[in-house]
């Protein structure tokens, strides 16, 4: 603040920069070097005084309620790196029981080494890298030693947080619905590796499902050059969920309503899976399914094995959209006979999924069909929601032999999710961090979506 601009009575933090020039380098690498040096000690020392005056005005308007007992020093990881911070220690007036400042007003907080900003930053670390690599980032970023256990109790600590509001059916995230004639949802899980306790070689490895949700309103590409493939999604939106697939179905239709509103068309496509087929069932009984024909065709493929022949001659009424014909060509299969528990096995999913199939001719042809260098909005293959999974799920919970708790999945992942939107992640940080009651970081939302 210029001195010009405060009261002569208001009182004013300064802290005094100077670099000798007798001292200065005699190159520009070393300058560089020692005027950051000099900032940062400085910018600690501005640090320590501000919080210190802080504390001097926060008592001084509750002098009635607290007395000033004594000055202590504690440590705290700040965005300059460590700081020795001077905390004020108080008596209670009414019950004479003692606390210090640092409880009072860093509480709630997921630790008391790092600063709120500093757990900030170590969020967003720990969304893109493993524990340890983060911790290790964020000390560089600090020039001082950060613990890869403070990371994980920041993960822990802001993520069960943010569960309990998305729970409570707080949105942090912010609704700006667009009218759009289609709107796409693909489904589809994995399964992340279940963390032992305990070193015992007897236990078996077990594993959880982590599902992914992905809805958009149409594809565009993404270059103008011509010869260019590369797509990108109109109107994006995605959650991820370890919770139980009734829970994160209907956590994906609020979201559908939320961001979509009603619409002309509504496509959900996924794979066969008796889970999938419930949340379809459940929360979009008015969606079109459409049958991912990728899996259809790593089933055939299973089936024919190599048999180039059969494989077309299977698949050409799938492209077609006919599962009349489809179980037909597989029942005149010369492979029926000798490979029966395959016929079996491919012929009942079939059977049990023809819906899927046949769904595809009521899509309306402008939806379906590219026209130019104007893609169709649906497509009938699960290249979009797989790539995501190896963008959102296994690039940051499956290298590297991660396991997990079911829990500590759920937090990192409301977590990722969250962050992918600056302003969304922000605004969340900003009116929760810190906040001694429960409050709901986000906007109005439309009605509850029908049972």
């Amino acid at each position: 603040m210029s001195p010009s601009t405060c009261k002569k009575t208001t009182p004013a933090v300064s802290v005094v920069c100077t670099l000798s020039l007798r001292q200065m380098p005699t190159d520009f690498k070393s300058l560089e070097e020692q005027i950051v040096e000099t900032v940062q000690r400085s910018a600690r020392e501005f640090y320590a005084q501000a919080v210190g005056a802080f504390q001097e005005r926060w008592l001084g308007e509750r002098r009635s309620e607290f007395s000033a007992v004594r000055w202590r020093l504690i440590n705290q990881v700040t965005p300059f790196g460590l700081v020795r911070l001077p905390v004020r220690v108080v008596r209670a007036r009414s019950d004479g029981r003692y606390l210090s400042l640092s409880k009072v007003l860093l509480a709630p907080k997921a630790t008391r080494l790092l600063s709120p900003l500093v757990e900030k930053q170590a969020l967003e670390a720990a969304t893109g890298r493993n524990y340890r690599p983060a911790a290790a980032e964020l000390g560089r970023w600090l020039r001082t030693q950060v613990s890869a256990w403070l990371i994980w109790r920041c993960v822990q600590f802001h993520g069960a947080k943010l569960c309990e509001q998305l729970e409570r059916q707080w949105w942090p995230d912010r609704v700006a619905p667009r009218p759009a004639p289609v709107v796409v949802t693909e489904l589809d899980s994995t399964y992340l590796k279940r963390q032992q306790k305990g070193r015992s070689a007897k236990v078996p490895v077990s594993h959880f499902p982590m599902h992914l949700g992905l809805q958009y309103t149409g594809r565009k590409r993404r270059y103008t050059r011509r010869g260019s493939s590369a797509v990108t999604l109109e109107g994006k939106r995605w959650i991820l969920s370890a919770q139980s697939l009734a829970l994160f179905g209907r956590r994906l239709a609020w979201q559908r309503l939320r961001h979509y509103g009603r619409t002309e068309h509504e496509v959900i496509l996924s794979d066969g899976d008796e889970g999938l087929e419930r949340v379809r069932e459940a929360e979009f009984p008015q969606a079109l399914w459409l049958l991912d024909r990728w899996h259809i065709a790593r089933a055939v493929r299973d089936f024919v094995v190599g048999d180039e022949h059969q494989y077309r001659r299977i698949m050409t009424p799938v492209w077609s959209a006919q599962s009349e014909a489809v179980l037909e060509t597989l029942r005149s299969s010369p492979l029926r006979e000798t490979r029966p528990e395959q016929f079996h096995a491919l012929f009942g999913y079939l059977l049990g999924n023809r819906e899927g199939i046949d769904n595809w001719r009521l899509i309306p042809s402008k939806l379906r069909r590219s026209i130019g260098r104007k893609i169709a909005p649906v497509r009938s293959g699960s290249g979009v929601i797989e790539k995501n999974i190896e963008v959102r799920i296994n690039r940051r919970f499956k290298r590297q032999g991660r396991s997990w708790t079911r829990r500590g999945a759920e937090h990192l992942a409301q977590l990722l999710w969250l962050h992918t939107n600056p302003l969304d992640w922000n605004h969340w940080w900003f009116k929760t961090a810190l906040a001694k009651t429960k409050v709901n970081p986000g906007w109005p939302s439309p009605p509850r979506p029908p049972n």
